[in-house]
């Protein structure tokens, strides 16, 4: 059956990665593989991405040698999630139902397996670490070099390493009074420490690199860290398997609702046979302390699409208590066998085993909802548009625009309907183009023409933040750097493509003229996310005489996406 299911998700991953187009992170990704040399993308990128350069090394191999794109970057996943359901169900003693279930689930199929991102790798250290944590003593060296894996492949990954190294510490220390007695698991994790201090100071934040606070927009506050901590406990464990109440939003913009209700019961249910398993096993404190831990450091950076980290991180635990002993029936609480005696008693034994069958339905059907949840994602990615990016790099090739100039509006933030932390930085003082109140930041332009540059050999942006095809995330260093920009670009008169929303200071900072260009449509995307979807669309300014004569010229072959000719 294993070879079934290893199958099966392979089968299922590669048709739907077939349709799928790579969104903003996937193409960051591989353009800072692509272009950065290995120094900058070993020593430099780290500090503004947040993450070890791993998964961009992995990427490098095929990026550098010039292999296709979507070819490179989904075989590269493919494989890491490949080797996450191989070693989920051949090297883990998890109950037979889950190894059956859980490589369909949403997060270890879907968003860790079609899109392609670090964390299949991720998921798949932690289950290394959970294989090789019973005989950790006597072979240190598998289970120090797992840890280090982990470490390497998120920043998130330093963490759970970290408290699963701490845990060992503090268990091994109190049965043997020693830190030392036993020299080679002494040396591994001296070797780990040391390991984790170099990729801790490769991670750590640049100056005023972007955090994501001027995302929140009118005088909404950033959820307070208890509020976070109480949803990490109450509504992360729920979303990860069996509810879906939030979108894909980041943690600290999730306050409290009557939702937490009905997420706090499911996760409570799901905490109580979890924590249960481990205690009997002499693992709760291994799975809360990390757990707790894990709350803290990732209140403010944890999106809902890093619950797939979660999940990973209980079937590791769960897999460590498998492996000590299978869970069976003498994991049932001495009360809840009491009372199935007693309800036995009183409805007979044949009644009862109809309700038994009965529950084990309905705990199937909860299982099987994360399974929904791929089907019609995937489903959705087959169907639509996950992004624009094939589409944008498709009409710019049909239509040979790789010889016009292209231009992206930038990143403006102002204190008309701010939050306080723009209205401070505001106050700060910097560069705003024909106004007041306001910061214009060149540097961070908009993301629709970095998704379709990793089908193109160089960046489509002549205003490109130091000619570079990624997006750099030291926007915030400068305030003052865009005025030198601005005068620069309007120097250059109006180019044949703009990228940008529809704000007059867009065109008239560069002396442009509004009426000198049409707007059209080029793509119109549906996002899948669980059992939800949102809708999207690209559209972008042409100058009219671009409009005119190259793009409705006799036979363009362009494939408009409301499907009328124009002439």
């Amino acid at each position: 059956m294993h070879c079934i299911v290893l199958a099966a998700y392979v089968i299922v991953v590669a048709t739907v990665m077939c349709f799928h187009e790579p969104w903003f992170d996937e193409a960051q990704a591989w353009l800072i593989a692509r272009d950065c040399s290995w120094r900058e993308m070993i020593l430099e990128r780290p500090h503004y991405e947040g993450h070890p350069p791993l998964w961009w090394m992995m990427l490098a191999i095929p990026a550098k040698l010039g292999v296709p794109y979507e070819m490179g970057l989904k075989t590269i996943n493919l494989t890491c999630a490949a080797l996450m359901i191989w070693l989920l169900e051949f090297k883990t003693k998890l109950p037979e139902v889950l190894k059956g279930i859980l490589p369909f689930s949403y997060f270890l199929c879907y968003q860790y397996g079609v899109t392609s991102r670090p964390y299949a790798l991720m998921v798949a250290a932690m289950l290394l670490v959970a294989i090789n944590w019973k005989n950790r003593d006597e072979k240190p060296w598998r289970e120090v070099l797992s840890m280090m894996l982990l470490c390497l492949t998120s920043s998130y990954g330093l963490v759970i390493a970290g408290m699963f190294a701490a845990n060992w510490v503090v268990r091994f220390v109190r049965q043997e009074h020693s830190l030392i007695r036993n020299r080679q698991r002494f040396a591994a994790l001296l070797a780990l420490l040391a390991a984790a201090v170099v990729i801790l100071i490769d991670v750590m934040p640049a100056k005023d690199v972007y955090s994501g606070n001027f995302d929140i927009s009118g005088m909404t506050q950033p959820a307070p860290l208890w509020m976070q901590i109480c949803n990490s406990w109450l509504l992360l464990p729920a979303e990860a398997l069996f509810t879906s109440t939030v979108s894909d939003t980041n943690l600290v913009f999730i306050g409290l609702s009557s939702t937490l209700l009905y997420t706090g019961t499911v996760s409570c249910l799901m905490w109580a046979p979890l924590i249960h398993i481990s205690r009997r096993r002499h693992n709760a404190m291994l799975l809360l302390s990390s757990y707790t831990v894990m709350c803290l450091v990732f209140a403010q950076h944890f999106s809902m699409h890093h619950l797939g980290i979660l999940l990973g991180f209980f079937i590791a635990v769960l897999a460590i208590d498998c492996d000590e002993r299978r869970i069976s029936t003498d994991d049932w609480p001495a009360w809840c066998i009491t009372m199935a005696d007693r309800f036995i008693g009183k409805l007979g034994a044949r009644k009862a085993r109809n309700y038994l069958i009965t529950l084990k339905a309905l705990a199937l059907g909860a299982m099987l909802i994360s399974v929904y949840w791929t089907i019609n994602a995937s489903i959705c990615d087959i169907r639509y548009e996950y992004s624009s990016s094939r589409t944008v790099a498709s009409f710019i090739k049909t239509n040979h625009l790789e010889q016009y100039r292209w231009m992206a509006g930038w990143t403006r933030i102002n204190s008309t309907n701010a939050s306080p932390d723009v209205k401070e930085r505001i106050n700060q003082g910097g560069y705003c183009a024909d106004g007041k109140d306001c910061i214009d930041y060149t540097s961070w332009v908009s993301g629709t023409l970095v998704t379709a540059d990793p089908y193109f050999k160089r960046t489509l942006m002549s205003n490109a933040y130091k000619g570079r095809s990624y997006i750099s995330w030291e926007w915030c260093i400068d305030p003052y750097a865009g005025k030198q920009d601005i005068e620069t670009w309007r120097s250059w008169g109006e180019p044949e493509f703009y990228d940008t929303i529809y704000q007059p200071f867009f065109f008239s900072a560069l002396g442009y003229d509004r009426n000198d260009y049409t707007k059209i449509r080029i793509a119109e995307t549906v996002t899948p996310w669980k059992d939800q979807r949102s809708r999207g669309s690209v559209e972008i300014y042409v100058r009219n005489d671009i409009y005119k004569n190259v793009l409705h010229s006799p036979d363009t072959g362009i494939a408009w996406p409301d499907g009328a000719k124009r002439r």
